[in-house]
């Protein structure tokens, strides 16, 4: 008896048609037609293997299969011919023949859905990379799937070692939202992990664990946890311990926030809104120092590049992607507040981003303290330089004015203030 009338790929595979592969295979477009074969496989109900995965051990190595099984998967052989001992009562003689039966059925069905995997693969590829899989007479592939699979990723599946890198820089700089679900934290931990075997340069525990505590301490969110992590033994500290401990964790703080984690990113926000103010402050005393000199010198305040503006604009955007929060809310209203201090502060000492101001004269009745001089500026009245040597000087202003003879100019700071 067979089931050679079924056709499995039609009737219960998930990608009836394969996503055709152009030219050689290359490990995306392998990983691809692997991620078909499995779903086809795991499509058809089976009891071998456990009875939850359909024939994906058709598909998988021994090993891969044992990662999501605790039961092995075991294709059946074609049963031996029937014998029914002299002597057997009927009833257990039809036992004996029913369960024949259902033993061939069992190998035809199983060895029909490998030949529809197979054929999966002849579609998707293009025969010349697959002559050494395939036998002369029948022109179909005389390996099991797993056997062909690794052939093809041993052959043409190789991943370049920047590529992993560029991936591994990738996943360190991701922004994870302890509100998500931490498979999105450690799926792209897992695929890197793969990708590294792919290209020779298997990743160690060490440098797996390394990555997904710079993504999670990214999240500014878990350090109590990441406390507790660094109190473990290091033989308790493996990638399968560290997606448990976090998910833990991770509960931890839903019930001490809810389900939302309204304050989840509060500490980030928190740490931009430092950084603002000791800008701003350092940016006064830059003001400060800047003026005091001036002052000393009779020169007009320097261009100042406003690098601060761009911090502020930078820090607030950050703060508008999380406006749905109360909590940071109120951190992007300080935000702008801050912003629009900073932007008066520039105002007020006549820098702007388009320059600085026009210098102008300084008045009569400028009271300044200002020490003895006797340099005279037709610009600046009294101060550190002479009016010949002016580096800002105003509209009209007299290169050849002296004390004795100011020529119309500024009387600020002169003594006698004539």
């Amino acid at each position: 008896m067979t089931t050679g009338a079924v056709d499995y790929a039609a009737s219960y595979f998930k990608y009836k048609t394969p996503t055709p592969i152009q030219g050689a295979p290359t490990n995306k477009t392998l990983k691809r037609l692997k991620q078909e074969l499995r779903a086809n496989a795991s499509s058809i109900e089976s009891d071998l293997g456990g009875g939850d995965h359909g024939y994906l051990g058709l598909v998988l190595t021994d090993a891969e299969y044992e990662s999501i099984s605790r039961t092995p998967f075991v294709a059946p052989r074609y049963p031996a011919a029937l014998t029914i001992p002299p002597g057997t009562d009927q009833i257990e003689a039809l036992n004996l023949r029913e369960q024949h039966k259902e033993d061939k059925r069992a190998y035809y069905q199983c060895k029909t859905v490998e030949k529809a995997l197979q054929r999966h693969i002849q579609d998707a590829i293009e025969g010349k990379y697959l002559e050494s899989l395939v036998d002369e007479d029948t022109q179909l592939i005389n390996e099991d799937v797993p056997a062909v699979l690794l052939y093809l990723f041993d052959l043409y599946g190789t991943v370049p070692s920047e590529e992993v890198k560029s991936k591994e820089t990738e996943i360190r700089a991701m922004q994870y939202h302890p509100a998500d679900p931490m498979i999105l934290l450690f799926n792209p931990i897992d695929k890197l992990i793969k990708m590294g075997i792919a290209a020779s340069i298997p990743y160690t525990e060490e440098q797996v664990l390394d990555i997904g505590l710079t993504v999670v301490r990214n999240t500014r969110d878990f350090e109590k946890a990441l406390g507790d992590w660094e109190a473990l033994p290091a033989t308790r500290k493996t990638w399968k311990t560290f997606q448990k401990h976090f998910k833990d964790a991770q509960k931890q703080l839903k019930a001490i926030r809810g389900p939302t984690m309204q304050q989840a990113g509060y500490h980030h926000a928190n740490h931009l809104a430092q950084q603002l103010r000791t800008d701003i402050l350092q940016r006064d005393n830059e003001l400060l120092s800047i003026i005091q000199s001036a002052v000393g010198s009779g020169s007009p305040p320097p261009s100042i590049a406003p690098t601060d503006i761009s911090t502020v604009t930078e820090i607030q955007h950050h703060a508008n992607a999380v406006q749905s929060d109360p909590v940071q809310l109120e951190i992007l209203k300080l935000l702008k507040q801050m912003q629009q201090s900073l932007a008066t502060t520039d105002t007020s000492t006549g820098n702007n981003r388009r320059g600085r101001r026009t210098p102008k004269k300084t008045p009569d009745n400028a009271s300044f303290n200002r020490s003895q001089t006797d340099k005279y500026c037709w610009t600046h009245g009294a101060c550190g330089h002479a009016s010949s040597v002016c580096r800002a000087p105003a509209s009209g202003h007299k290169q050849d004015a002296t004390f004795e003879n100011r020529m119309g100019g500024s009387n600020a700071f002169c003594s006698d203030n004539a």
